[in-house]
């Protein structure tokens, strides 16, 4: 296996980079005896699934197939009870192909924690929770620890000049994040136009 270059990260280590933008004191564990580290093990979870979902994220982005017999109250449509590890569902297949040509399944939605659909076998793209902070990117971590700062800004230091400040650096950071993680598996020519128009002020979302 190859030595990795990127730094140790961890859920402590990106919580002290939301207390270092809030100009609080670093913690050593979210175990400490310390109101800060009490605000971010009671809220860290909730935040990282948050920022999980703003984006169909590489590192986060998972596709399964799913089969089931079981029919709605109605027995128009299957039901597909939802995998807890699941944040979000964007692209629903009624059939895949090894060469190409997937065909999307049109007649999908999605109820509270179930999926439905006139089909009893499907194929489902989406966001599950990823919680090892070794999967993440440089610029996710740097979104989730700004997201954390923002959030945190009133309860820790009711400043809310700086809430305000760190909600403009989070969009920042989210943008640049999305920007990097976009750019994975895009060829050249694909990649030229986009970086094009972010130079020109033009968006990628």
């Amino acid at each position: 296996m190859q030595p990795s270059n990127m730094p140790m990260v961890s859920e402590v280590s990106i919580c002290n980079q939301a207390l270092t933008w809030l100009g609080q004191s670093p913690i050593i564990s979210l175990n400490d005896p310390l109101i800060t580290a009490e605000w971010m093990r009671n809220n860290y979870p909730f935040i990282r699934d948050t920022v999980l979902s703003e984006r169909e994220w590489t590192f986060a982005t998972k596709r399964d197939t799913w089969e089931t017999a079981d029919l709605d109250a109605w027995g128009n449509e299957y039901v597909y009870n939802i995998p807890a590890e699941w944040l979000g569902i964007y692209r629903v297949f009624q059939t895949v192909n090894s060469g190409g040509g997937n065909t999307l399944d049109y007649t999908w939605r999605r109820e509270g924690q179930q999926v439905l659909s006139k089909w009893a076998k499907i194929y489902v793209w989406g966001t599950i929770r990823v919680s090892d902070t070794g999967q993440y990117s440089m610029p996710f971590v740097q979104a989730l620890a700004a997201r954390l700062a923002a959030d945190a800004a009133i309860p820790l230091t009711e400043n809310r000049q700086l809430q305000a400040d760190l909600w403009a650096l989070y969009g920042d950071k989210l943008r640049e994040a999305a920007a990097r993680d976009g750019q994975q598996g895009m060829n050249d020519k694909l990649r030229m136009p986009i970086l094009t128009g972010v130079r020109y002020g033009g968006g990628i979302w």
